[in-house]
């Protein structure tokens, strides 16, 4: 089965491609948080961030690094977000990386779990040994 970052590398899907080398391309989410919103991939089928080779890792943060620039000159946003997911958060099943821009009142939010404010004690014993 081929991911929807292949079908687009190949054609077979349109997207707004925004930078492409041989390893490497970044396009238009088709669904955005805000207009900006990009995803950087790799070419290849790599499934989360473990995977990813070093050159191909490498080569997905200076992209990053010149979008953010060219994010930042084009919508003038008040942040950037950068967010990555694997394993079962990855619904792509494909390596991304989304780096968009955010702005006041753009409601997009973190929503944590019921856990709570931690102390500094029980931060340090969840993770000893890590």
């Amino acid at each position: 089965m081929t991911t929807i970052v292949q079908q687009i590398v190949s054609r077979d899907i349109e997207a707004v491609i925004i930078y492409e080398s041989e390893q490497v391309i970044a396009f238009a989410d088709h669904d955005p948080i805000n207009y900006g919103h990009i995803l950087i991939c790799p070419k290849e089928p790599y499934e989360s961030f473990i995977d990813l080779p070093a050159l191909v890792h490498d080569e997905i943060q200076v992209v990053a690094r010149d979008l953010y620039s060219r994010i930042v000159n084009k919508f003038n946003p008040d942040g950037i977000s950068f967010i990555q997911n694997n394993g079962k958060c990855n619904e792509l099943d494909h390596y991304h990386l989304h780096i968009f821009p955010r702005f006041d009142g753009d409601q997009f939010g973190w929503l944590s779990s019921d856990i709570g404010i931690q102390s500094i004690e029980v931060l340090r014993e969840s993770l000893s040994g890590l």
